[in-house]
């Protein structure tokens, strides 16, 4: 009862906990998931799985909770095991090389021990052999049989060829390793990457990308070390160390049960400092991210940078996060440098004591000097297994540090799933959005919408006009299913969306953003991305030319093959944007939304563009979302939403009806200056909307009868479109020479 109690004042007083009669116990909360748990008689226990929603109120609006997860390092390292899990047979045969390479190399203690018990042996028994002799010698023919019936040299070449033998096999050894390491890294970033591009947007507004290059790269490359290369370097000290410990046993049991008393100390001081070492390796990754942050922002935005004359600003930011990586690696440095002190100390002590009375033991007959001299070797090959595995547990912490960072990303479930739900069956492009409200996840108090009400009807050309930052683009995301609403439902052709599969419905669905992103590789390579078939260079060049920059694609001397820098650094804005509504045009879609689609063009390529436009709205078969600030693209749709302040539609109408109405929304917005500055840099700011309207009209009608001709003759020459395209604009028909 207590405990109901406390997760009653816990939760809020819109928690409800009811314990029923039956013998299973319920846990009711608003907006959380809940299940059944078996108890027995007279025991209370409440099970809660919380699956975190958000939800809209009048007042306020309750923010996300996460509560991580603690992590176990023992989970962490099994985690880590198991990526070699699929290369097994690799590390047996790794392991098997180890064992080899460890046992030969342990064996020399044993074998000089073994010699000079020979020589001493042999000289105490010669009869030459008196005090003061100067002329000592023996033929190595007088000496018996070292072992195996073999004689000294005989024995000494067989340890030789085995030394050999060991020595290849710590080559096949560190070959194998390499190998498995770099397997283990490639299958943990492919993992981790897998997870991370199927994320939804709140994940990405919460991690930057620096970060998240930073866990791919060099968290990855250090989790791959410690599970393969220290994970060898590990198991080769113990096995080293247990081969010594046994040799030391055989040779001299008073001896090892002295070294006991060092045990303890050096196994808690590794432990202690190992788990500094895990904390203040995650640390460092961290910082690492950081500075890998900062400096991608900066190389990403190096004309601003240039162009504020801020270098010396940014470098002394970046110099900051340096600041930071250092003092973490310093505090490492301080924890490496304590713990290898510490063992290092007990090691040479060790030594000093076990010389101490291992030749006590000499003196009294209870050693021979080739015992205590193997004996001797062994300590010291012994304590530097000991240190190696107190080294090889803070690397393994390290890399416990750098996994947990990993494993954030992999063991995160998307709030918006991209794989489950049912398949979208495609229509004609209805949407309608139903009491839809909405606030960003990392924004969780600034509500976007509260109620919005609105209906698109199939092949129909919607513009979305309203204040700069109340929602306009944020009914794409939504639409997209980037975010979910915290209230209401959203439609496509009468299918509530979040219930679709998000991979089926955006398979229908076509953006073009105001600033298109564009991948690595081909022109072609990025008009046909996404698609799930392979269209045919017809089917390119003609979406190509409709978007109108077929003409300066083949230009360039390798043409559709041109390969494009990152975004597309070898295009302008305006050419960027033209292949971006290629792609989506090729794509077939459904509904076609156009955030900002033809801020980047000129009036021309604009106009052009807007008319490719009209002939889809015309065969209704795609329906037009366009969201836009300009007039010449608001006056191109048939229905415009306006959005208020509030986040909730104003009107709704036809542009001529609204515009013509000064006392309307649409008409106050547009006369606004702000509003007409942002249409285009070339424009006169004192122009009013009405003026803009007239120029935009006549210079489109030119366009719409050079097309209307092209359309006839399904051709024009590239001189042509050029002269349409790249000149300046021209003030009325008879300026345009065209050759039909």
């Amino acid at each position: 009862m207590m405990l109901a109690l406390r997760a009653t004042r816990l939760l809020g007083p819109w928690t409800k906990i009811q314990r029923p009669s039956t013998m299973q116990g319920w846990m009711l909360t608003r907006k959380l998931s809940f299940r059944a748990i078996t108890i027995k008689p007279n025991e209370v226990k409440i099970a809660c799985t919380i699956t975190t929603k958000r939800w809209s109120s009048s007042k306020t609006t309750a923010p996300q909770v996460r509560v991580p997860k603690s992590r176990n390092d023992g989970n962490d390292i099994k985690r880590l095991l198991s990526l070699a899990k699929k290369d097994w047979k690799l590390l047996c045969i790794a392991v098997g090389l180890l064992t080899v390479s460890c046992t030969i190399g342990m064996s020399l203690p044993k074998v000089i021990g073994m010699v000079l018990d020979l020589l001493k042996n042999a000289i105490s028994k010669s009869e030459d052999a008196e005090l003061g002799s100067a002329d000592l010698s023996i033929e190595s023919s007088e000496l018996p049989p070292i072992a195996f019936g073999l004689s000294l040299y005989e024995f000494l070449g067989c340890i030789g060829a085995a030394l050999l033998i060991g020595t290849a096999a710590n080559f096949g050894r560190v070959v194998l390793l390499r190998v498995l390491s770099e397997r283990v890294v490639a299958r943990l970033r492919s993992q981790v990457i897998k997870k991370t591009i199927h994320q939804d947007a709140e994940f990405f507004d919460n991690n930057k990308v620096g970060d998240l290059i930073s866990r791919l790269g060099s968290d990855a490359y250090v989790v791959s070390r410690s599970m393969t290369q220290k994970v060898s370097d590990g198991f080769k000290a113990l096995l080293c160390g247990g081969v010594g410990v046994g040799m030391m046993v055989s040779i001299s049991p008073e001896l090892s049960a002295f070294l006991l008393f060092f045990t303890p100390p050096v196994m808690l001081s590794s432990m202690y400092f190992g788990r500094l070492i895990r904390d203040n390796s995650r640390k460092l990754q961290e910082a690492t991210g950081q500075l890998t942050r900062v400096s991608e922002e900066q190389f990403s935005g190096v004309k601003t940078v240039q162009a504020f004359v801020a270098e010396q600003r940014e470098i002394k930011r970046y110099n900051n996060v340096i600041k930071d990586v250092y003092n973490v690696g310093k505090e490492s440095a301080f924890i490496n440098a304590k713990l290898f002190t510490i063992t290092s100390s007990l090691g040479d002590m060790s030594f000093l004591l076990v010389l101490a009375y291992g030749s006590y033991l000499v003196l009294h007959g209870g050693l021979s000097i080739g015992d205590l001299t193997a004996y001797m070797m062994y300590t010291e090959l012994t304590g530097s297994a000991v240190f190696g595995l107190s080294s090889f547990y803070s690397e393994i912490m390290q890399g416990v540090g750098a996994a947990s960072r990993l494993f954030e990303l992999t063991d995160r479930i998307p709030m918006i799933s991209p794989t489950t739900g049912k398949k979208y069956i495609p229509g004609k492009g209805e949407i309608e959005f139903k009491n839809v409200s909405f606030a960003y996840p990392t924004r969780p108090g600034s509500q976007i919408f509260k109620s919005l009400n609105f209906k698109i009807e199939p092949g129909s050309n919607v513009c979305i006009v309203g204040p700069s930052g109340r929602g306009k683009s944020t009914i794409a995301s939504l639409l997209l299913k980037y975010y979910k609403p915290t209230a209401g439902t959203i439609t496509v052709d009468g299918q509530d969306i979040s219930k679709l599969n998000s991979k089926s419905l955006r398979r229908h669905i076509g953006i073009v953003q105001q600033e298109p992103i564009l991948m690595s590789g081909s022109i072609r390579d990025n008009i046909t991305y996404g698609l799930t078939y392979e269209a045919t260079a017809e089917e390119i060049r003609r979406v190509t030319k409709q978007c109108f920059c077929h003409n300066f694609i083949t230009k360039f001397p390798d043409q559709y093959q041109t390969i494009l820098g990152p975004n597309g650094t070898l295009l302008s804005g305006g050419q960027k944007q033209r292949i971006a509504i290629a792609r989506a045009l090729l794509k077939k879609p459904n509904v076609l939304i156009l955030d900002e689609a033809t801020s980047a063009l000129d009036v021309e390529s604009e106009s052009a563009i807007n008319y490719t436009f009209g002939k889809l709205m015309k065969k209704k078969e795609v329906t037009i979302i366009s969201i836009a600030h300009r007039l010449s693209t608001i006056r191109r749709s048939e229905i415009v939403i306006v959005l208020g302040n509030d986040g909730s539609v104003v009107e709704i109408g036809k542009f001529k009806t609204l515009f013509g109405n000064p006392l309307s929304e649409l008409s106050q917005l547009l006369n606004e200056k702000s509003t007409i500055n942002e249409r285009n840099p070339n424009e006169k700011p004192a122009e009013t909307p009405e003026q803009e309207s007239q120029k935009n009209a006549a210079n489109e009608s030119i366009v719409d009868v050079v097309l209307e001709e092209e359309i006839l003759q399904n051709d024009i020459r590239s001189q042509d479109e050029k002269d349409i395209l790249d000149k300046q604009p021209f003030p009325d028909k008879s300026s345009i020479n065209l050759k039909i």
